[in-house]
């Protein structure tokens, strides 16, 4: 994974080292359990350990990372009452983002959308997870961008970097499958000008992933 990360120029290293591994965390390629060092960091961007440690420390502060074992880090193991939170919060947030997404369409969006939710599809087919999770990225942010409030796309930003690595989940249980039927349902109504019926297929996709993760979780801690 690391060695193919673009090294970066010496100009604000501790701002483009911070979006390189909100980039890693968002694009799910980092999954509970799974963890990195700081000097494998450095060494993937060509810079030296400082600016890895301050973007880490930050990403900390947000709940996005946290000290794995030794020297290593990674993404937080949640537990169920944290999930439970953060999805009442993106209920609200996502949904607001929805309405102004579709209040906002046009043709170059909807074919957009279209494009990314095709490799969405593509990619469960093919039992890609890593695949499907990136492209389940890049169509709920193509919605939130069309918004049109970058104060909004931040915070939804920041409640991805919690739940994104979450998602890994939900490979093998057949969700992947029933997350796309809401894709699709989301497409359609946001297509159709409806915001209501968009925001309630938000919501469906959120809580029916809400509910598998929990469960996985609780038989997680149940068998420790």
């Amino acid at each position: 994974m690391l060695e193919k990360v673009t090294p970066l120029r010496r100009e604000s290293l501790q701002s483009q080292v911070h979006q390189q591994l909100c980039d890693l965390i968002l694009q799910g390629e980092l999954a509970p359990g799974a963890s990195v060092t700081v000097a494998s960091i450095a060494k993937a961007l060509d810079v030296s350990p400082m600016p890895v440690r301050e973007a880490i420390s930050r990403l900390m502060a947000l709940g996005a990372l946290t000290v794995v074992s030794g020297r290593s880090i990674g993404v937080p193991r949640m537990g169920v009452e944290d999930l439970n939170d953060l999805r009442r919060v993106r209920l609200d947030v996502e949904a607001t983002a929805v309405r102004w997404a579709t209040a906002a369409t046009d043709a170059a969006f909807i074919g957009r959308l279209s494009q990314i939710l095709a490799a969405m599809e593509k990619a469960e087919a093919a039992g890609q997870a890593k695949e499907f999770i990136h492209a389940n990225y890049d169509f709920h942010f193509a919605i939130y961008r069309q918004a049109g409030s970058p104060l909004l796309l931040e915070i939804v930003s920041n409640l991805w970097l919690r739940i994104n690595p979450q998602f890994h989940l939900l490979q093998r249980t057949g969700h992947y499958r029933i997350s796309n039927r809401q894709h699709r349902q989301l497409f359609e109504s946001i297509a159709g000008s409806d915001p209501e019926a968009a925001a309630a297929a938000l919501r469906a996709d959120i809580n029916s992933a809400h509910e598998v993760i929990c469960a996985k979780i609780a038989n997680r801690d149940a068998t420790g």
